[in-house]
């Protein structure tokens, strides 16, 4: 009888990959990655993934997010850090990382960066006019001025004057993004309730009014800012979770959805940072312009704009240049210009709906 001695053959290539990624990960992966190609070189695709996935991922992953009454995803990113340390410890970091990563890249292509390439809201509703002159945009602030000054007065305000909300806002806000849906079918459909984030300090150090979380399908916004943003932004983060990407057209909706409301403290919302929008273009365009409108406003509202800057100015410094450098860069990666700056970019859609809309 002869002794054979069995020599190890070599892996082949694809054992080996397999043995140092999961075929899970490889998997998603994949998926993520044909994503991304689809998106950007079929015409058409990203607007068909809008209007026949978008639907299912709301009401599927956005109704499991919305079983707690607080941000799921805050919870999770709490959770990271001792959760990382403890894997760490355990020795099995990697492994996990090997699975989170790749999911965490699916979700993000599935729930915000294919909606990059879709076309734009206003395009689609042929909503921007183009040039006007410094008149017609005064004309629209003096609008803008007047509709602050009447609902001024009309909403609940504390013992030091200053605006207040009240619980029931996310679930009415919710209700006036379903009303735009019956003007705009791509907003129609549920919403989840926006969830105030409990360490919303940390927002406001990232000079962050609000934040769209696309791993939960939530809408998260700052609890402690000055409360007149509260409802503007809620919509925008909203608006957000179905798809609308761009930030001047996300502003847009929000200013429309609080802009269309019977409820007070949403007109109010509405007029204020609208004002704000259209009012700083105008005092860049034309100051004396800008001080005849702004001369007739409420001392109430005047209030309000006060305390909103120093509140921001107190959150002034690293941390928040960081975190808008950032921001800007990554819309400016996916396609947005003008990156940060088309925040401001809203006022051209706003002063083009008030003028086709107002007598």
């Amino acid at each position: 009888m002869y002794n054979i001695i069995m020599r190890p053959g070599r892996e082949n290539s694809s054992t080996l990959l397999h043995r140092l990624v999961p075929l899970p990960a490889l998997l998603m992966l994949l998926a993520a990655l044909s994503l991304r190609v689809a998106a950007r070189t079929l015409p058409g695709f990203a607007d068909r993934y809008a209007e026949y996935c978008n639907p299912i991922l709301v009401n599927t992953l956005g109704r499991l997010s919305a079983l707690l009454p607080c941000s799921l995803a805050e919870l999770l990113l709490l959770a990271s850090l001792p959760l990382a340390l403890l894997l760490l410890w355990r020795r099995r970091l990697l492994r996990a990382l090997l699975y989170l990563l790749p999911a965490l890249f699916l979700l993000f292509e599935l729930n915000e960066d294919i909606y990059f390439s879709r076309t734009g809201f206003a395009s689609a509703y042929q909503l921007e006019r183009g040039d006007y002159s410094d008149e017609e945009l005064y004309g629209v602030c003096r609008e803008l001025v007047a509709e602050i000054n009447q609902y001024a007065g009309l909403v609940p305000r504390n013992a030091d004057g200053m605006m207040q909300t009240e619980e029931a806002l996310p679930a009415r806000m919710c209700s006036a993004m379903q009303a735009l849906g019956q003007d705009y079918p791509c907003l129609s459909g549920w919403y989840p309730r926006p969830k105030a984030v409990l360490c919303s300090s940390a927002l406001s150090r990232m000079d962050l009014t609000g934040i769209y979380s696309i791993f939960t399908i939530e809408a998260n916004y700052n609890r402690d800012m000055p409360p007149y943003n509260i409802p503007f932004t809620i919509a925008h983060e909203l608006s957000h979770l179905k798809g609308i990407m761009s930030e001047k057209e996300a502003n847009f909706i929000g200013y429309l959805a609080c802009r269309r409301a019977p409820e007070p403290d949403l007109r109010y919302s509405a007029a204020m940072l609208g004002w704000i929008y259209c009012g700083n273009e105008l005092a860049r365009r034309n100051a004396a312009l800008w001080r005849r409108a702004a001369s007739t406003l409420d001392i109430r509202a005047e209030q309000d704009l006060r305390y909103n800057s120093a509140f921001w100015k107190t959150y002034e410094g690293r941390i928040s240049e960081t975190a808008q450098t950032l921001n800007d860069r990554y819309l400016k990666a996916e396609g947005l210009s003008e990156g940060t700056r088309s925040y401001e970019l809203v006022v051209d859609l706003i002063v083009s709906y008030e003028l086709r809309n107002t007598p």
